[in-house]
């Protein structure tokens, strides 16, 4: 049973280049439809599923927030309306993978984690999520603001869980093809990067996007090599190619960019 921590970033399920955003609670549940990539949870839904009917996999899903939490975050909204907000994105998506017959199960990082001194306790997280993979059913969760105000990122997410499982792998799907020298929405002579890590230690460097408060591309970089030292296998892959996640999921490792330790 080969164990993968998947990443579903906010630019691959939301519209995350918007301009705007409700800030009220209640205008966000109304119109949260008009902010989401419904054909894309289904598209990629349907990777997942067949490739967990083609190889056994045991699956932790992780979800971005986009702007269901980077908006409200950056504007300084209420935690509680934020907490509610990234809650109502992975509901959403949730809802779609039961659709297609994955047996999503959801558990909040806001009511399942602390933070400590200076680090994320996903203890009870994953004593939980640990029963739910037990059991055959794939655990969902995703960024979230945590009772203290502190921001538990989904990058943060795949790499605790991934430490205290001992994943074999991690996949995280964006909108691009994997990692670039440069921002390539931008810069047109950013060159793509095969393999990041000891042995070829390129130097990236991206804009952190004005609305984006976890980091961007280089703290994915950053952390996911974190977890290359561990021994897991780490991909980002563009999740808008149809049939990359599913590739990916089987194993195959031509697609994106691979992070080594």
């Amino acid at each position: 049973m080969t164990k993968i921590v998947l990443k579903l970033g906010g630019s691959l399920i939301t519209k995350k280049d918007i301009k705007k955003f409700p800030l009220e609670i209640e205008e966000i549940k109304q119109r949260a439809d008009e902010y989401i990539r419904l054909n894309e949870i289904k598209r990629i839904g349907k990777e997942v599923k067949e490739a967990m009917n083609e190889k056994p996999i045991q699956l932790v899903l992780i979800n971005g927030a986009g702007p269901f939490g980077h908006f409200l975050v950056k504007r300084n909204r209420p935690d509680d309306d934020v907490r509610a907000s990234v809650k109502l994105l992975n509901e959403k998506l949730v809802s779609e993978l039961r659709k297609i017959g994955i047996d999503a199960v959801p558990i909040p990082p806001s009511e399942s984690c602390e933070f400590v001194g200076d680090q994320f306790d996903i203890s009870y997280l994953w004593e939980v999520g640990k029963v739910l993979l037990e059991e055959g059913k794939t655990l969902s969760t995703y960024g979230d603001v945590l009772q203290g105000g502190k921001v538990i990122s989904g990058d943060d997410l795949i790499v605790l869980i991934a430490e205290h499982w001992q994943a074999d792998t991690i996949i995280t799907a964006t909108d691009v093809d994997g990692v670039f020298t440069r921002d390539p929405k931008i810069y047109k002579d950013a060159k793509f990067i095969r393999v990041l890590g000891s042995e070829n230690d390129v130097k990236v460097e991206y804009t952190i996007d004005s609305i984006d408060v976890t980091g961007g591309m280089e703290s994915k970089v950053k952390k996911l090599r974190h977890a290359a030292t561990n021994g897991v296998n780490c991909q980002i892959i563009n999740g808008l190619k149809e049939g990359n996640i599913k590739a990916a999921l089987l194993g195959d490792e031509s697609i994106g960019t691979l992070i080594t330790s």
